[in-house]
């Protein structure tokens, strides 16, 4: 994993997820995020246009760290590899996307939400994860709970992450970022 981007991550503090959109939505989010100076920026697999208009905005902006997200198997994970993108995002965890990031020494971010999904994630050298769907898994509280158990892990909650409940988050040690749509 690169140390440069885990600085940024850890600086930014927010990694702004773009969701669903067309070309035009997710281009104009992603300008007005540039705009609002973020240097770091997830885009989902969630919408036909998302990985074509991700491929263009990364070669546009070459000094803005784009990361795909939703990745929710090998064979996609595997083409989009191929675009050389900053970092890779997945809502799941599954051992052969942890060996194939692995192998080509990508910054891949597995989700998580049990303790049995982290054991799999530490076992293959994931100290990165994403806790997915933080709001509906217990939130601040359960990861304040995970902090105590897995101290060696490095968590970026997503989902139902907003403005009103980002500050719970921020406040627990074990937590490097947050993720959201709602920025």
């Amino acid at each position: 994993m690169s140390n440069k981007l885990i600085q940024t991550i850890k600086l930014q503090k927010v990694i702004p997820i773009i969701g669903k959109g067309t070309e035009s939505q997710i281009t104009n989010k992603f300008n007005r995020l540039v705009s609002e100076s973020y240097k770091l920026i997830e885009i989902t697999l969630r919408s036909d246009e998302a990985l074509k208009t991700a491929v263009k905005l990364k070669e546009q902006n070459p000094n803005i760290n784009i990361g795909i997200g939703s990745i929710k198997s090998l064979p996609v994970l595997e083409e989009v590899i191929k675009l050389k993108f900053d970092f890779y995002v997945s809502p799941g965890i599954n051992q052969k996307m942890l060996e194939i990031s692995k192998k080509n020494n990508i910054f891949f971010i597995p989700g998580v939400s049990t303790p049995s999904e982290i054991l799999t994630a530490l076992e293959y050298g994931f100290k990165i994860l994403k806790y997915f769907h933080a709001e509906q898994n217990g939130g601040a509280k359960s990861l304040k709970v995970l902090d105590d158990i897995y101290n060696e892990i490095l968590f970026i909650p997503t989902g139902g992450i907003n403005k009103d409940n980002m500050k719970n988050y921020f406040n627990l040690n074990n937590v490097i970022a947050v993720g959201s749509t709602n920025i």
